[in-house]
């Protein structure tokens, strides 16, 4: 992972400015639809209309838009004034902590073509995304090719991550004697790069001198060391050795909520229970409260650790810290009921989603539609199917959720039943059944000879816009095994657009009696 810690310091701030009067109703309607400052983090939340607009854009996009937004003189804020080099880097890296490497790069580009001078932690910024988009070897390409003033412990330390992220270990260790030999005297970062590598390299035994060698050079540790230290014992198999760490940082700094739950994963591992309780119980005690991962966190782990109660009185407490229960926390939660099969439970916390969402998410009804189907309860997942049928809320996954039960219970033809819903349940229009499901239908039909199935399974995909050959030939199977003949198929062949290969012209040739 790209740990940059860029210490660059802030410059007077070249700007550039938007144009008001192409672009002032574009944003105020992304406005309407922008981020919440909250989500946006480090971005002026003045600045979220562009910072949606870019991020819906197709690939390549960017320096057009932000060409077209830029004009000599200052607006007002309303339509969009100056825009700092600062703010378009602070786009940037949202663009890449949501992973979105390649319009990150885009805009770093255009800030270099539109003349912005840039600094050390830009280039090391730029250097990570050229890895992620275009290979080790652009980034190495772009690396060596830098002047020596950019070339700083900043962008070193960046193409060493980029050595660990591909799994380079004699590169990145080659560049690390390389960074000692130019007496950068090694921080916490470089440190945790080299771990990092160690980790992905696969040298686990390693770490543990490294972190001998960091604290012996001064230097300190952070929440990622530490991290990765007792990862690597716990790794080996070391327990002992883990809890040590963790003991001996309990009373010199404060513990990350993360290491606890590291360590609870373990013993959930190992069915050692009660110590993943105690572990746990510290991580609800030091973590950040209003950060919903850690909630999320909790729960999973309590319901991994089979702890029903666990789980029942953190979802109670996650609802008493927020006003409102985001659709991700309530499927955190059914998923981690369905691990302690606390099935009472699950259907109360589903109606109470019913009746309190604010936006419908179909994962949660789908959710709900499998543990229902899971119990053998089809009334109740087709009603969950039905109501969502009427609002347009079903995808994808319903339709494979149901049929994938149908089959899986050989009731071919209530399976057959959800595919002729499939037009009603998934609204994408270049949507077509899985290859493998469709040959389960027609597995089926051609096995027990039922040509009245297959008519009916190509009616299906006829109206689905996806009857193809093989559907066709298994149809001319069936007739011939049942030993009926139909004239007819030769022109619905030529009518759908069918090529007819050899084979089938075989096969047609019987099935029309000729």
């Amino acid at each position: 992972m790209l740990r940059t810690a860029i210490a660059a310091a802030a410059p007077a701030r070249r700007r550039f400015s938007l144009s008001p009067a192409r672009f002032a109703h574009e944003l105020a309607q992304a406005q309407v639809q922008a981020p919440s400052p909250e989500q946006l983090g480090v971005l002026d939340p003045s600045w979220a209309p562009l910072y949606t607009r870019l991020a819906r854009l197709p690939p390549g996009g960017a320096a057009a838009v932000m060409d077209e937004c830029v004009c000599k003189s200052k607006r007002s804020v309303r339509y969009g004034c100056s825009i700092s080099e600062d703010q378009i880097v602070a786009y940037v890296r949202k663009f890449r902590k949501h992973k979105k490497h390649a319009r990150a790069l885009e805009l770093l580009d255009w800030m270099e073509a539109r003349g912005a001078k840039l600094r050390r932690g830009h280039h090391a910024l730029r250097l990570g995304l050229v890895s992620k988009v275009h290979g080790i070897q652009a980034a190495e390409e772009y690396f060596w090719n830098l002047p020596d003033i950019f070339k700083s412990i900043e962008t070193y330390s960046c193409l060493l991550n980029c050595y660990s992220e591909h799994r380079m270990a004699d590169k990145g260790l080659e560049l690390y004697e390389k960074m000692n030999a130019m007496g950068y005297v090694p921080n916490t970062l470089i440190y945790n790069n080299l771990i990092s590598l160690y980790q992905k390299a696969g040298q686990l035994e390693k770490i543990p001198s490294t972190f001998e060698e960091m604290q012996g050079s001064g230097i300190s540790a952070d929440k990622f060391t530490y991290f990765a230290l007792i990862e690597s014992y716990l790794a080996m198999n070391d327990l002992e050795a883990a809890e040590k760490v963790l003991e001996e940082l309990q009373k010199v700094a404060p513990v990350h909520w993360s290491l606890y739950t590291l360590m609870a994963k373990h013993y959930i591992k190992l069915e050692l229970f009660g110590k993943a309780e105690v572990a746990l119980k510290k991580a609800e005690e030091v973590m950040d409260k209003a950060d919903l991962r850690c909630w999320h966190f909790l729960l999973t782990l309590y319901a991994r650790s089979g702890n029903s109660t666990g789980v029942r009185r953190i979802w109670e407490s996650l609802k008493s810290t927020f006003k409102k229960c985001l659709n991700r926390s309530y499927l955190v939660m059914l998923r981690a009921l369905s691990m302690v099969d606390d099935f009472e439970t699950l259907q109360r916390i589903f109606q109470e989603w019913q009746s309190s969402h604010e936006s419908y998410d179909m994962r949660v009804s789908n959710f709900m539609i499998k543990a229902f189907l899971d119990k053998g309860m089809i009334d109740e997942a087709e009603a969950i199917r039905q109501s969502a049928m009427s609002r347009g809320h079903c995808n994808e996954y319903t339709f494979y959720i149901f049929t994938e039960f149908h089959l899986g219970k050989s009731n071919v033809n209530a399976a057959l039943e959800i595919l002729t819903d499939a037009k009603k349940m998934v609204t994408a229009s270049n949507w077509v059944p899985s290859k493998e499901l469709m040959s389960r239908f027609l597995k089926h039909y051609e096995e027990s000879k039922d040509v009245d199935g297959v008519e009916s399974l190509c009616e299906c995909l006829r109206k689905l816009e996806c009857l193809d050959a093989d559907a066709y030939m298994t149809l001319m199977r069936s007739y011939i095994a049942a030993g009926r003949t139909n004239p007819s198929i030769a022109h619905r062949i030529a009518d759908d657009g069918i090529h007819i290969e050899p084979e089938m012209a075989k096969l047609l040739k019987s099935v029309s009696g000729s």
